[in-house]
């Protein structure tokens, strides 16, 4: 199943928001989560939250990562998230399987 490193920005930094973003992750970290997320939706490791900014990243793997469109949006509209970003992850052997197939 594809692995993808999710950075997500927390949003306006106030205590409840904190509270509910640590309520959140330490849930999904366990294996608890919402209904509106995808039911093949599994965290592989993290959470860890940035030192720099209000950024919290883990690595999950999904087959489809659109389907978490909802559970996304509603953590927008609630304040807890302020954006995103989603890196597809690829093994080390894939870029060495590269290497070894354009080398001459």
């Amino acid at each position: 199943m594809p692995l993808f490193l999710n950075e997500v920005w927390l949003g306006d930094i106030k205590p409840e928001v904190i509270e509910e973003a640590v309520t959140f992750f330490g849930n999904l970290s366990i294996g608890a989560k919402p209904d509106n997320l995808p039911p093949d939706l599994r965290m592989v490791a993290g959470p860890w939250l940035s030192a720099e900014e209000a950024k919290v990243m883990f690595i999950f793997e999904i087959d489809d990562p659109s389907t978490m469109f909802d559970a996304y949006a509603e953590r927008v509209v609630s304040g807890l998230f302020a954006s995103r970003k989603l890196t597809l992850l690829s093994d080390w052997n894939q870029m060495k399987a590269y290497t070894d197939r354009v080398s001459v």
